[in-house]
């Protein structure tokens, strides 16, 4: 499985968790999970390895995303676009493995795969601020 797949399993089940309770996210990103095909051992921890990552560090990311989506709460944002920003954002904050041209494009891939027209260059956008801003 290459990353961009196992990264657009992970928005879908950070995307996912938005829906659920926390006490019941887990279970429902643990049902998700099983029903990956394809994927080899190293494929499966690193989607966990992200994941538990995304969870873990969530106040921080949604801390960045709130400061550099200018004139966009939160909560205002779209599920999918929240739920792509928060992979990008954790990636570029957290994962010296993944460098953040990457992060960024791999984002708005998702972005014009997923969401609205006007999606890909808001996500491009506030990634943009997060960078020049490390």
């Amino acid at each position: 499985m290459s990353r961009r797949t196992a990264r657009e399993h992970i928005f879908k089940i950070i995307f996912q968790t938005e829906f659920h309770k926390e006490d019941e996210a887990e279970e429902a990103i643990e049902i998700y999970k099983e029903n990956i095909e394809d994927a080899s051992k190293t494929d499966m921890e690193f989607i966990k390895s992200e994941i538990k990552g995304i969870i873990e560090n969530k106040s921080a990311v949604d801390e960045a995303i709130n400061k550099y989506a200018e004139g966009w709460e939160i909560n205002r944002i779209a599920k999918v676009d929240l739920a792509i920003l928060r992979l990008a954002v954790y990636e570029i904050l957290y994962s010296d493995d993944v460098p953040n041209k990457v992060a960024v494009n791999e984002a708005v891939e998702l972005a014009k795969s997923f969401s609205s027209d006007k999606s890909p260059s808001f996500i491009n956008g506030i990634l943009g601020k997060v960078i020049n801003n490390l």
